[in-house]
Parts: structure tokens; sequence; C-alpha cells
């Protein structure tokens, strides 16, 4: 060959030579996993959004339509009170035309609760009165084509009667009404009192355990540590909220099933005696302002509270309330653990502060 050829030729292998070594590391190296990259890791981080259920009461002078009217946007889910089971199996319907139209076509998830009366267990304990509870729920899902249901069976005890013994009959209850909603691609939430520090006469009812599978979201209805027998104290204190939280989630509920009720309201009680009473938020800040009260903030329980002279009987008055701060707190605890979300009860009780504390920290 001429010498210009054998050059040619080997320039031609060594550039083979080069690109297939190319090829041979590219071929050792990994292929990346978008899913676990750092760059994907944080774009996961910074897409989830916590849900925001309002819960819906009307009517009254602090009825709740003016607030699901000016706060829509910042709502996922719309849970009005509208459905209570009475003794016979039937239910009173209460469905509001107006709020329930409104609540579609601003494409809110429509999932009324559903209550008993007068805390009567007959719809657990009898088997007749059961079935036709579901079937009747089944057909005004289909009547309202309501979006699915959250059951709040709240059984407080009166005199000797204690509803603990219920357990099975409320898991039985829930196995089959989520058997009926499935096919119909409908969803099934449930509130359920907390179960640390709260007595099991109202809280034993709910076996976290068994549930957790036949729920789809459970409002974990954090508040009322302290209420209207009580003695005075936080309605909602942080650690207890964090410790019920874990408590739950040890107890068989997924992270991403719970939501973390909060409250719109506090308590106002005779200093150091039970015997209080119920205020929405926007009220008890009203009040404070009007009167100059000095409101104080608990470092202990991340409570705002203060005290004040009943003009009626010259004794003195102590209250303790939820607020846009206590909100951005529970919000912090949803995104610490990564849950569902925040229910709020309830709508019309709380301030302007509180849908400003919402919008800055659930974009």
């Amino acid at each position: 060959m001429k010498n210009g050829a054998k050059i040619f030729i080997v320039a031609l292998l060594m550039t083979g030579l080069i690109i297939a070594f190319g090829c041979a590391k590219a071929q050792k190296k990994p292929l990346a996993n978008p899913d676990t990259t750092p760059k994907n890791a944080q774009q996961a981080r910074n897409t989830y959004k916590p849900h925001v259920t309002a819960f819906y009461v009307e009517p009254g002078s602090e009825g709740s339509f003016a607030s699901l009217q000016r706060y829509y946007k910042h709502i996922d889910m719309f849970s009005p009170l509208w459905l209570t089971v009475k003794a016979d199996g039937s239910i009173k319907d209460m469905t509001d035309k107006t709020a329930l139209e409104f609540a579609k076509k601003k494409g809110l998830k429509v999932i009324p609760l559903v209550n008993v009366a007068n805390s009567n267990d007959i719809v657990l304990t009898t088997p007749e009165i059961r079935d036709k509870t579901i079937i009747n729920l089944v057909q005004l899902l289909k009547t309202h084509d309501f979006d699915g249901y959250n059951i709040d069976f709240e059984f407080i005890p009166k005199g000797t009667k204690n509803y603990v013994h219920d357990k099975d009959l409320l898991t039985k209850f829930m196995s089959i009404l989520r058997e009926k909603m499935k096919p119909m691609g409908k969803t099934l939430n449930m509130s359920v009192i907390p179960h640390f520090e709260v007595s099991t006469d109202v809280s034993g009812i709910y076996d976290y355990t068994a549930l957790a599978p036949l729920v789809d979201v459970v409002t974990l209805m954090l508040y009322d540590r302290h209420q209207a027998s009580s003695p005075p104290g936080p309605v909602s204190p942080l650690k207890w909220a964090d410790t019920n939280i874990r408590t739950t989630m040890d107890q068989g509920f997924k992270r991403e099933q719970i939501c973390v009720g909060v409250a719109t309201y506090g308590y106002d009680w005779p200093v150091a005696k039970g015997g209080g009473y119920s205020r929405p938020t926007k009220e008890i800040l009203r009040e404070a302002s009007q009167k100059g009260i000095d409101v104080k903030w608990s470092e202990e329980f991340h409570e705002p509270y203060y005290v004040y002279r009943d003009p009626d009987t010259g004794g003195n008055r102590e209250v303790w309330f939820e607020s846009s701060q206590t909100i951005k707190e529970k919000i912090d605890l949803v995104d610490k653990y990564k849950l569902h979300g925040i229910c709020i009860w309830r709508l019309g009780f709380e301030t302007p502060s509180f849908w400003k504390v919402i919008g800055e920290k659930i974009k």
C-alpha cells in the first residue's frame, strides 16, 4: 500500500476503537431513574400540595354560604352537614340546592357529612335499620350526584349508656357501605375522634386499624381537648395534635389518608370552672378588640387566650380559641408528615386572616 493509504486505514481503525470504547463506557453507566434523581425528588416535594376541606353549616347568623362564596378558590372539597340518619333508617335530607349548585359550578368535590340523630346506635345494632340506611344513602348519592360521603358518627355517652361495645358494628357498617359505593366510583371518608388523651368512652368506638382499609380520607378531629363541660384550657394544643397524628399513623392510617381537623372557634368559661360555651373565633376577636382586652399567647400550648370580667356577674371569664396562627402551625404539621391536608370546622366562624394564611401556606 502507499503511505497515504496506510495512514488512512490506521486513522480509520483508531476512530473505530475510540467509538467502540465510548459505547462500552456508555453501556456500563446505569440509566438514570427519573423518580430518584435529586432534581425530580425536589420537584416531587415542590408539587406536594395539601388539600383543603371545608365543613359547611347553614342556616343561622353565622352561616357558611357567604364564606363559601368568598373563599371557594382556596377549597378543594366541600363537605356540608346536610344528612342525618333517623332511628327508622330514613335520612333527613337538608340539601341546599343553591349551595350544591354553586360548589359544583366552581369545581369543588361535594362530600356531605352524614351524622346520626341523638347518638342513636340503632343504625349499627339492628341489621334491618343498618341496611335500610345504606340503601337510602346510596339512593341520595344518585339523586344529588354527590361525589361521596363523610361518615361522621359520634356517639356521646349518656348516663350508663356507653357505645364502645359498638366498635365492630361501626366497622361493619363502613365495610358494607364501602362495598356499595366502590362500584359507583364514589369517595368514602370518615370523621373520627382522636385516641391520645381522649376518654375511650367517646373515642373507643373507632378501630383505626380495621377502618383504615375502608376509607379514602379520615378527618382526625383535632379539637375540643378542652370543651364546654371541662375546665378552661386550650382547644387544640400543638403537642397534643402532633402526638395524635403519630398515634393515628401507628394504628393503621396512612399519612396520605389523614386530614387534620382544624377549628375556627373557641370556648368561653368561668375561670377555673366548667360550664363554658363555644364561640366563633371572629366573635371572640371582635369582642377583644372592642373592649381593649389583651390577647395573650401560650408558649406551652401554642394557642391564644385571654381573661375578662363579666359585667353581668362581676366574675372573671377565660377564653381559649383557635386562630390564624394556630392554623398556620397545623398546616406546618401537615407538611411535616406529608398528610392529606386540613379539614376546617367550620365555614362562617373564621376571620379573613385564616384564608390569608391558607393562601400563603398552601399555594
